[in-house]
């Protein structure tokens, strides 16, 4: 073990970790043995549901679980970048944002059937990396205690010396306490990379300069831009995008930002599953319907219009509600203000009814909205939201 985390503290990467539920015995092995200081720029434990959800910005689904580690990996790579901007010699590309969040035995009382879970996930310039074990067998507090440190080290030591580390396997042992349930790793090219980093220190210094990176699957210009976080696409944003082709005469992009209002942003293993979702629907497009997609790091239609002037954007009407609410203005911002950046990149809204969603009374729908008769599209009630949960049921 110390031997393990010496070679740990001799790589260039410094690290903020962040951990809950269990497993924080790690924190002091790697302080254990010297030159921590080396590696761990902080140690964050949030352990209760509210410290967990400052952390990462939201409630989660579930607080056990492979999302919940890679939003507190991309919250843990955010606040290391933070860190490394004071230093004499940043180098935001040695740097790891670490998330784990634990389910081990309770003392005493334990509902039955309660998982024993271990969740490791981590966030870099690079790439995103999950990984997660369930106990099979019961054991104590103190066994799993162990065991989560042991893994959480060997995860961190495959991270900072990979030529060193095989790729890491946890199977089920001869007691059959314990077996690896997910192992997952995105690498993204540089662009990503580069757009991942920006948008991360938009956030921690407030100043964001609208950036876009074109996955370049066909060569039109934009022109019908179709936004979301498409997790994940579905059959009615193609209904959307088909009308809105023909309409307009040319095909629709599709743009996903990594950045969000109220979310951590996207990490490269979720983005990957999100693309990969809207090439599958683009399959099912008419011929000549289906564009490009774009990546962007702007949550805010007033820097999409930036990126995309002249563009029609194809919107909802919660998102309508939200676009002319000023409850959603920015500091200094008013609804003629608004309307006159939109005019200045000559950007239009075409609106689609959602059926759970109603055109707000108060607002003064702008000329620039232009929106859908019924005749025209007729929402069924399918969400994106809707098959996620659909989807965790059918995994119960």
């Amino acid at each position: 073990m110390k031997d393990k985390i010496m070679d740990i503290h001799r790589s260039p990467f410094r690290i903020v970790l962040a951990i809950t539920g269990g497993g924080t015995e790690a924190i002091g092995e790697l302080l254990r043995h010297g030159s921590g200081s080396d590696t761990l720029l902080e140690a964050i434990v949030p352990y209760s549901k509210e410290s967990l959800q400052d952390l990462i910005g939201k409630e989660p689904d579930m607080y056990a679980s492979a999302e919940t580690a890679k939003d507190m990996a991309m919250s843990a790579y955010r606040r290391a970048l933070l860190l490394d901007s004071r230093t004499e010699t940043p180098e935001p590309l040695d740097l790891i944002g670490i998330g784990v969040t634990c389910k081990l035995a309770k003392q005493g009382y334990e509902r039955e059937g309660r998982q024993h879970e271990i969740y490791f996930a981590s966030q870099s310039y690079y790439k995103t990396t999950v990984s997660g074990v369930t106990f099979k067998e019961k054991g104590s507090r103190e066994e799993q205690e162990s065991i989560a440190s042991n893994f959480i080290l060997d995860r961190i030591a495959s991270l900072c010396e990979p030529e060193k580390c095989a790729k890491h396997s946890i199977r089920e042992n001869d007691t059959g306490e314990k077996t690896l349930i997910i192992e997952k790793e995105v690498e993204a090219d540089n662009e990503t990379s580069e757009l991942l980093l920006r948008t991360l220190e938009s956030i921690n210094f407030g100043k964001n300069v609208p950036r876009k990176v074109n996955l370049k699957i066909s060569s039109n210009k934009p022109g019908i831009i179709m936004s979301g976080s498409f997790n994940p696409c579905h059959k009615n944003h193609i209904e959307m995008a088909m009308i809105a082709s023909e309409k307009y005469g040319m095909p629709v992009d599709f743009e996903i930002s990594l950045a969000n209002v109220d979310k951590p942003p996207i990490d490269y293993i979720s983005l990957k599953e999100r693309v990969d979702s809207v090439r599958v629907c683009m399959q099912d497009m008419r011929e000549g319907t289906a564009g490009n997609i774009y990546l962007s790091n702007s949550p805010l239609f007033v820097d999409k219009a930036v990126l995309f002037p002249g563009s029609v954007f194809l919107i909802g009407t919660d998102t309508l509600n939200r676009l002319f609410n000023i409850n959603y203005y920015r500091e200094g911002e008013d609804m003629q203000s608004l309307i006159d950046h939109f005019r200045k990149y000559n950007t239009r809204f075409l609106v689609f009814r959602r059926k759970d969603a109603e055109i707000c009374s108060e607002i003064d729908i702008p000329n620039i909205c232009e929106i859908v008769s019924c005749d025209c599209y007729a929402d069924d009630g399918t969400s994106s939201s809707k098959i996620r949960n659909k989807r965790k049921c059918s995994f119960r």
